[in-house]
């Protein structure tokens, strides 16, 4: 049996720290994407973590690891988005790490059990703040409060696809290092909550990543562009946070910038799969 978990793309965020994990996270608004992680985990003599194919370091799907479980294990990872893209690489695999040592182990653990100890994982690995709060139900989401217990609200949208291109990672320790910077940040999210829980619509959505993307400084100038390119063609974009992605309703402009990949948006969050199955869409191009 293997566990898939969607990817992740954050809109605008608030960050909010605390000394204890459970309460640290992000407020915002953003999506779940059918390309994600697809994990399974067998017993071995020591443990082991293996990304599409090959051994990796992976902090946070380790800590998972040890939060569930001493027994050694082997973790098989299948990440269809790039790391480092905004996409919630690092919380998809965590996820689909817990809820696959949970079934091979018979931990005998609620799914949000499973949820909170790949939370605390991010956290305190510096890796992520609010995806694994907003991949927890799939759909177009608004996490209304930080931290544990998740307090996500979903936005109704029909079945869609999202498209994106990544140009490069950004590192989010980097970023929410600045004490300033984070402050700048803090506010301009705000305001975004505050407006899009007054018109909570997919379209007010990306309206407002984009305002949050421009007002804080995050966007890079080619993603600005790319942007802008979309917009051109009648649709609506902004870029993935944190990441050097942008992600679009419409694919028009978004070729003459790299690859375009599509993405339907994810609407049944983490779930366990049965042995060679897969969503149909999972690495959909």
């Amino acid at each position: 049996m293997k566990a898939f978990a969607p990817a992740h793309i954050t809109g605008f965020f608030i960050t909010y720290d605390d000394l204890d994990p459970l309460r640290t996270g992000s407020c915002g608004a953003g999506l779940s994407l059918a390309d994600g992680a697809l994990t399974g985990v067998s017993l071995s003599d020591q443990t082991e973590v293996r990304l599409n194919g090959r051994p990796a370091e992976a902090s946070t799907t380790e800590a998972v690891i040890r939060l569930l479980t001493d027994r050694p294990v082997r973790v098989e990872t299948r990440l269809g988005i790039p790391v480092g893209g905004g996409l919630g690489a690092s919380a998809a695999g965590a996820v689909s790490t817990a809820l696959a040592l949970n079934a091979r182990l018979g931990l005998r653990k609620t799914l949000n059990e499973l949820l909170y100890a790949a939370h605390v994982a991010e956290v305190t690995n510096g890796t992520g703040l609010g995806d694994v709060s907003g991949m927890s139900s799939g759909g177009v989401e608004i996490r209304r409060k930080p931290g544990v217990p998740f307090d996500v609200d979903r936005i109704p949208v029909p079945p869609m696809f999202v498209y994106y291109v990544h140009f490069g990672p950004v590192s989010t320790k980097a970023v929410l290092a600045d004490a300033r910077e984070k402050a700048m940040i803090n506010a301009a999210g705000r305001r975004c909550l505050k407006a899009l829980l007054a018109r909570p619509t997919f379209a007010e959505l990306m309206r407002l990543s984009r305002s949050f993307a421009v007002e804080t400084g995050l966007i890079s100038a080619r993603a600005l562009d790319a942007v802008e390119a979309v917009e051109s063609h009648g649709g609506l974009a902004s870029m993935a946070m944190l990441g050097d992605t942008v992600f679009a309703t419409v694919p028009g402009g978004l070729a003459e910038f790299g690859e375009v990949r599509r993405a339907a948006v994810d609407m049944a969050g983490p779930r366990l799969l049965n042995d060679g199955h897969q969503p149909d869409y999972f690495n959909s191009s």
